[in-house]
Parts: C-alpha cells; sequence; structure tokens
C-alpha cells in the first residue's frame, strides 16, 4: 500500500505533467496560428500581385530601366512603368514587414529590406512618386516603418 505521502507526490507529478502538457499544446495551437494566418497572407499578397503584374508591360519596363540607368530620359508611359514596378516591390517590403512583425521573419532578414527601402525612398524617384501616390493604401504599420526608414535615409 502507497503511503499518504507518496500518493500525494505522485499526484503532484501528475498534475504538474497535465500543467505541461496543457501549455505545450496551447503553444502548439499558437504556432499553427501564426502559421495558418503568414499562409493566408502570403497568398494574398500573391494574388494582390498578379492583379498588378496586369498593368506591367515587361519590355517596356527593361528599356525604361536601361533608360533610366543611362541617364537617357524616360517618356510619361516608361516612368509610369517604374513607378508601377515600385508599387508591386513595395507590397512585397509590406508582406515581408507583415511576417517580421509576426516573428516569422529574422531580424537580419528584415535590416537588409530596410537598406533596400531606404536606398530607393532617397535614391529611386519612381519610388517617391509611388509613395506619395499611394498614401493611405498600406497597413498603417508599414507606412510608420516606412517614414521611419525615410527619416534615416535623408
Amino acid at each position: 500500500m502507497i503511503s499518504d505521502r507518496m500518493q500525494g507526490w505522485l499526484t503532484l507529478a501528475a498534475n504538474l505533467g497535465v500543467i505541461l502538457s496543457i501549455l505545450l499544446l496551447a503553444y502548439e495551437i499558437n504556432q499553427s496560428t501564426k502559421a495558418t494566418i503568414a499562409a493566408a497572407s502570403e497568398g494574398l499578397t500573391e494574388h494582390s500581385l498578379e492583379f498588378m503584374s496586369a498593368r506591367l508591360d515587361n519590355e517596356v519596363v527593361a528599356r525604361a530601366t536601361f533608360k533610366r540607368h543611362h541617364g537617357q530620359e524616360l517618356d510619361a508611359f516608361e516612368n509610369d512603368q517604374l513607378v508601377w514596378l515600385q508599387h508591386m516591390n513595395f507590397r512585397l517590403f509590406e508582406s515581408a514587414y507583415l511576417q517580421y512583425l509576426r516573428g516569422l521573419f529574422d531580424e537580419s532578414e528584415w535590416e537588409r529590406y530596410e537598406r533596400i527601402i531606404g536606398f530607393n525612398m532617397a535614391d529611386n524617384e519612381h519610388a517617391q512618386e509611388m509613395w506619395r501616390r499611394t498614401d493611405g493604401g498600406w497597413t498603417v504599420e508599414f507606412a510608420e516603418e516606412v517614414e521611419r526608414i525615410r527619416k534615416l535615409s535623408r
């Protein structure tokens, strides 16, 4: 026969095991929820980019990029195509930032995107124009992050 003291310890151990199991289950549910949200977000971004890409003409973008790189003047359509290209680029940045906020993106990876955003906002007139045109079209968190990066890049 097990003594009352031994039975008390076994009950305590069993209860701790149950509590630990519940905590582990809660953690796994949280991770699963994060993964589901991330997948849904990525899917929406993919659909958005697919829709947006219908406005791009790859030949025009390639020609405009070449002309810009060589200091040649762009016509209005070429300028608009490069602005639209930056809009798509920043949609990808926004998606990456939201994944970063959810803890699904390493800080070092986000820092790389920060440098690219900073460069674009400081030196790329098409990115700057896109940002002016799309004011209010971003998540609050991402818009605040871009503004923070812009201030640092000046």
